[in-house]
């Protein structure tokens, strides 16, 4: 019983010392409170990613995550596709039209008479 308690233990350590955890934080544009919820959602979803925080006012997105199980290119490849772009990741133009004009940072962009971090709650009735 010791020794498979022995090779568990040693297992584990092995498996721990082979993930390699970074922070790195990755420019994604976004408008509103809604684009924060849902670029974070995103990021969330993915093995390995440990915390997620998105900086409206900086349109910054920092990533903390395991090497081993996920590439952040995979993330900012999903972000993109939801309609914000994302490092060089460029949305369609077709997801990006889906998005909530409330959301459409390429339209507001040097209009500064939507207030940063609005939830819009009222775009989900």
């Amino acid at each position: 019983m010791k020794k498979i308690l022995l090779i568990a233990a040693t297992l584990l350590l092995t498996v721990a010392a082979n993930a390699k955890v970074v922070e790195k934080t990755y420019t994604v544009r976004g408008h509103c409170g809604m684009c924060k919820n849902r670029i974070e959602t995103v990021a969330k979803g993915f093995e390995g990613v440990q915390e997620v925080a998105y900086d409206l006012k900086a349109q910054s997105l920092k990533l903390t995550y395991d090497t081993k199980q996920v590439k952040p290119k995979t993330v900012l490849k999903a972000i993109a596709a939801i309609g914000y772009d994302a490092d060089r990741f460029k949305a369609p133009q077709e997801a990006y039209d889906r998005l909530e004009g409330c959301c459409k940072y390429r339209e507001i962009e040097g209009v500064n008479d939507h207030a940063h971090g609005e939830d819009h709650h009222h775009h989900a009735e």
